[in-house]
């Protein structure tokens, strides 16, 4: 029996203007509020769930920001609409960033004869806060990128129709 259910994540932030502006281009989701100029909220208009931001500088706590050297200890995950490459491209364009660029997972050959299930790279948002983009594989793609083998990223991804040649 669950204690609880999911309803939201809080991301730190150091401008809130920013913040909402980012998430919502990217997410999709219109915001729905602020709460004493230092907590906003955008809504997901398919369900009840939300995203809250909390403007670090202005918190009435001492909350450190986050740099963008350390790694989140929580982070979200989010499924492109239009592929992977367009969805770093259009959040590099809203002042994100790529840490970690587009690969398979897990890479042929890492563990045995295990084939990759996934597209993924690691993106953070103008604050430093960390997401992943990850799209899944079908089986023909897996079977693409054991065919590959030991390719680098790049060539793996275009082997399976991931990325342009």
């Amino acid at each position: 029996m669950a204690i609880g259910r999911w309803k939201s994540i809080c991301i730190n932030v150091t401008d809130l203007d920013q913040g909402l502006d980012f998430w919502s281009e990217v997410l999709g989701w219109e915001p729905t509020g602020r709460w004493h100029g230092w907590l906003g909220y955008l809504r997901d208009p398919d369900s009840s769930n939300f995203m809250i931001l909390n403007d670090v500088t202005k918190a009435p706590v001492n909350l450190n920001p986050p740099t963008h050297n350390e790694a989140n200890r929580v982070h979200i995950d989010i499924w492109p609409i239009d592929g992977m490459d367009n969805a770093v491209q259009a959040i590099v364009a809203l002042g994100g960033r790529v840490k970690k660029s587009p690969s398979l997972y897990p890479r042929p050959g890492s563990y045995g004869d295990e084939a990759p299930r996934i597209d993924w790279t690691v993106m953070q948002d103008p604050f430093g806060n960390e997401f992943c983009i990850v799209e899944m594989l079908t089986p023909d793609q897996s079977a693409a990128a054991m065919s590959a083998g030991m390719a680098d990223d790049h060539a793996l991804r275009v082997a399976v129709g991931k990325a342009n040649g």
